[in-house]
Order: C-alpha cells, then sequence, then structure tokens
C-alpha cells in the first residue's frame, strides 16, 4: 500500500510539472526563425502572391486547347412573331389564286388560311474552336506567365530574407535589453550594500552626509534606467512577438546570445551577383522583349479552326412537328483574320516596347552597381562592428579593473566615494557597450552571409 501510494504521488508530481516545462521552454533564434517562417505576415501574403502567379500560369496554358462553350436558348411569347395570311398578299392575282387553291385542297390537307411563326421555340448547341495561328501570342503568353511565378518566387525570397533578418534583429535587442536587466540588478545589489556601509559609516562619524546623497543620486538614476528599460523591454518583446507571428507574451524566455570574447575580423570580401535583385532585374528585361512579341503577334493573322453541332425547334402550324430536325446538324469551319489597319498601330507599339527594354536594361545597369556597393557596405559594416567588439572589450576589461583597484583605494581610505562611483558607472557603461557592439556584429553578420548567399 505505501509503494502504490508512492507511486501515486510521483506519478501526479510528473503530471504537474510537464505543463511547468512546456511553459518554461526556452526560444533559440532557430526556433524564432522557424515560427516566422510559418506564421509571418509578409511572408504568407508573398507565399499567397506566388500562387496568385502559378495560377495565371494556369490560366494562360489552357489557351493550348481547344475552347469549348456549350449555349442554349428558349422562347414562348402570347401570340406568334410572324402571321401572314392570304389575305396579306399584295398581288390581286396572286391573291385570288391563293384563294381558290386553299378552298379546293386546303381543308384536305389541314393547312390554315394564316400562317403562324416563332410563337415558341428553343435551341441547343456545342461549339468547339481550336487556335491554329494567332502569331506566336499563346506561347509567348505562356512564357511570359512563367516569368511571373519566377519573379513572385524571387519576390517571396528578398521578403523572406528581409523579414527573417527584422527577426534576428528583434531576436538579439529583447537578449540584449534582457542583458541590460542583469546588469542593473548587479547595479542595485552594489549600490544597496555600498548604501548599507556608507550610512553605517556616517552614523559613525567616519564618513559625510554628502557621501551618502552621492550613493542616493546613484540609486535614483539606476532607477530611472530600470525604468526606461523596462519601457523599452516590453516594446521590443511585443515587437519579436509580431515578427514571429504569435500572440504577446512578456515573459518570453529566450536564450542568451552564443558569443566568443575574441571576434575575428572576417577575411576576403565575398561578390555574390547572382541576388535575387539581380534576378528580377534579369526576369524584367525578359518579361518586356516578351511583351514586345505579343504586340507584334496583334498583327499577324489569326487561323482558327472549329466544329459546331446543335439542335433545335421551332413553332409553327404548317407541319405537325414545327421546323426542326431530331437529330440535330453539325458543322466544321475554319476562319482566318488578317489585320490590316493594326499594321500602324502595331508599329507604334514596338517602338514602345523598344523603349520600354531600353529602360528596363538602363535599370539593371544602375542597381547592379548599386548591388555591389550594398554588398561592399554590408562587408565594412560587419568589419567594422567586429573590430568595435574586440575595442569595447578591451574597454571593458579595463573599466573592471580600474573599478577593482579603485574599490581596494577606497575601502584603504585612497579614494573618495565620487570616484568609486565613477568607476562604477564607467564599468556598467562598458558593459552595456559591449552588448550593443555584439548585437550590431551578430545583426551585420547575418546581413552580409544573406547577401553573399552563403
Amino acid at each position: 500500500m505505501t509503494s502504490h501510494y508512492t507511486y501515486k504521488q510521483l506519478l501526479v508530481a510528473l503530471l504537474l510539472a510537464v505543463p511547468m516545462a512546456l511553459s518554461a521552454q526556452v526560444l533559440t533564434l532557430d526556433s524564432c526563425l522557424n515560427m516566422a517562417r510559418q506564421n509571418n505576415f509578409r511572408l504568407q501574403k508573398a507565399a499567397i502572391e506566388v500562387e496568385k502567379a502559378k495560377q495565371v500560369k494556369n490560366q494562360a496554358l489552357t489557351k493550348y486547347f481547344p475552347q469549348v462553350t456549350v449555349t442554349g436558348a428558349g422562347y414562348h411569347s402570347l401570340y406568334p412573331l410572324v402571321e401572314v395570311g392570304i389575305d396579306d398578299v399584295g398581288n390581286s392575282a396572286v391573291r385570288s389564286l391563293l384563294n381558290v387553291l386553299y378552298g379546293n385542297f386546303g381543308a384536305a390537307l389541314g393547312l390554315h388560311s394564316t400562317l403562324s411563326l416563332f410563337q415558341y421555340g428553343y435551341h441547343a448547341g456545342v461549339t468547339a474552336i481550336q487556335p491554329v495561328f494567332v502569331g506566336g501570342k499563346i506561347v509567348e503568353g505562356n512564357k511570359l506567365a512563367k516569368v511571373g511565378v519566377e519573379a513572385a518566387q524571387l519576390q517571396y525570397d528578398i521578403v523572406s530574407r528581409d523579414a527573417l533578418e527584422e527577426v534576428e534583429e528583434a531576436y538579439y535587442l529583447v537578449v540584449g535589453l534582457k542583458e541590460k536587466q542583469q546588469t542593473i540588478e548587479l547595479a542595485k545589489t552594489l549600490l544597496d550594500t555600498m548604501y548599507q556601509v556608507v550610512s553605517s559609516a556616517v552614523e559613525a562619524g567616519l564618513a559625510l552626509q554628502s557621501d551618502l546623497l552621492q550613493v542616493e543620486l546613484r540609486q535614483s538614476e539606476i532607477h530611472r534606467n530600470e525604468i526606461q528599460l523596462a519601457n523599452g523591454l516590453y516594446l521590443a518583446t511585443r515587437a519579436l512577438c509580431l515578427a514571429i507571428g504569435i500572440d504577446d507574451n512578456d515573459s518570453l524566455d529566450l536564450s542568451p546570445m552564443s558569443y566568443e570574447k575574441e571576434v575575428l575580423v572576417p577575411g576576403e570580401e565575398q561578390i555574390n551577383l547572382q541576388t535575387p535583385e539581380a534576378q528580377l532585374l534579369e526576369l524584367q528585361v525578359k518579361a518586356a522583349q516578351l511583351q514586345k512579341k505579343m504586340a507584334i503577334a496583334d498583327a499577324l493573322p489569326q487561323i482558327l479552326v472549329g466544329a459546331n453541332y446543335g439542335y433545335g425547334r421551332i413553332s409553327t402550324n404548317l407541319f405537325r412537328n414545327d421546323l426542326g430536325s431530331k437529330v440535330g446538324n453539325g458543322a466544321l469551319f475554319v476562319t482566318m483574320t488578317i489585320p490590316i489597319t493594326q499594321w500602324w498601330e502595331t508599329g507604334h507599339k514596338i517602338k514602345e516596347h523598344n523603349l520600354s527594354i531600353d529602360a528596363a536594361k538602363l535599370e539593371q545597369a544602375d542597381v547592379q552597381r548599386k548591388l555591389q556597393l550594398r554588398n561592399t557596405q554590408s562587408y565594412h559594416n560587419m568589419t567594422e562592428a567586429a573590430l568595435l567588439v574586440n575595442e569595447y572589450q578591451k574597454s571593458l576589461d579595463n573599466a573592471a579593473e580600474n573599478y577593482r583597484l579603485v574599490n581596494v583605494n577606497y575601502r584603504a581610505g585612497l579614494a573618495t566615494i565620487t570616484d568609486l562611483l565613477g568607476a562604477q558607472t564607467t564599468h556598467f557603461k562598458a558593459q552595456n557597450e559591449l552588448t550593443d557592439a555584439k548585437i550590431a556584429y551578430l545583426v551585420a553578420l547575418r546581413r552580409y552571409l544573406d547577401l553573399t548567399n552563403q
């Protein structure tokens, strides 16, 4: 009984611990990036644009196949739309002859003296038209639709790259602010200890009241910084939640920065000329060329072949089964259209498209130079950030050593409380500057690696 009861207690404890473990899950940078790939609004919208481009391509593909249409119509009027009697014949001789004939044979043959048509009727048919030659418009249209899919995919790649860079920047901003919070907590602890020591010294007549006031001023400054930092962290956390597509969460637990103390200055600059932006420019030129070919197609002859089959009835009082066929009727046909006046208009369209091609090529050359400059700038930004990290690390080491020495001298009576507080301020400032430098380097590194496709 005792062992069974202990087992039940252990099981309940484990069940209670599972939700706590799940709620305390630490988010890494990779997990944030994965959530952004699934939930980010901009990525979702760009993915929809890719699917839309694919549907346009599928629409263009259907132009290769026959276009089939089914038609149907029916009507029923109060009175026949056409009524013609013997008395309506204008020629008196013919009218007299018809009256004689109708009097002799009309009743026997079951004929009416008045012919009625179109009081009711219906028609149904199906038509299939197959383009044989339309100036290459279908082929070029399919190529243009394919270019549209490629362009949408490249645009998705650009949005994905920029969005994930923003996620990483937001992630490191939150991590950095949390590290600064730890620095402030440490500063508060040291100042609280210092306040107790100085307060005791003032009561014992070993320190001045002004020394205690300086400590209190420093505590007030730290408190102001704490308020500003908490507000910044609140906003930064929400920006990160928005970027990765989750609900606002004040208590996000992020893994600390993985960082080497010494940052190596990057090697030789890498150049990547096949960025998504460069490929988009190539597609822009290609699209302009295809649009020119489609404009030329408008001025070329078009040949279509088709087939039609239909069945219908038209009301008449002349025949027992009305007019029409019980088996329907069909036909094959060929149409050829040769535009004449469009040639003049098409000539101006071609000149317009040639100018569009020239403009696209100029933009391509201009943007290529800007992309190379952007690549070089990102490399130098990363190099500068790496050098600054090393410099800020040296400054932190020196500030830490200076604070240690001033603290020793203060305890020995060789330094004032002002010297100690100044050394402490310099030390914590150096810690925060190093944190900012680390974030700047990691963001610059990510940007450079993305732009060089590494």
